[in-house]
């Protein structure tokens, strides 16, 4: 159904371990929903079962380019989650980078960031 993320370095390599996930390869070219229970294309889905996993094994290229669109509900929930699951802004500030060359999707690279921020803001305000 979907192809495997693809690490690009690992092993006694000097560079740290860096997965590439294309999001519409690896995931796909049309996610929507924000919650699992909107189906196995959503942000939650991408998020606990892709993103995070990999996160945790060290540098992420998330490649956005080839994508039908982004919905606001997949991408926030797939990023801001992440800090609301734990993740710190640093540790996604080191270790993540958005890769795009789609002038039509160049705008989900900014607002992707901003709901990583805009999440790390409301958990220091609680």
């Amino acid at each position: 159904m979907r192809t495997l993320m693809e690490p690009l370095y690992s092993g006694n390599s000097p560079l740290p371990d860096l997965t590439s996930i294309v999001i519409a390869r690896d995931f796909s070219a049309t996610p929507y929903g924000r919650y699992r229970e909107d189906g196995i294309e959503s942000g939650e889905v991408f998020r606990e079962d892709i993103l995070m996993p990999a996160l945790k094994m060290g540098r992420v290229e998330l490649d956005i380019d080839g994508l039908d669109g982004l919905p606001s509900s997949f991408w926030e929930e797939a990023l801001g989650g992440m800090v609301r699951k734990g993740l710190s802004l640093d540790t996604i500030e080191k270790n993540l980078t958005i890769l795009c060359t789609d002038p039509e999707l160049t705008t989900f690279k900014r607002s992707g960031w901003r709901f990583i921020r805009d999440a790390a803001e409301k958990k220091t305000e609680n």
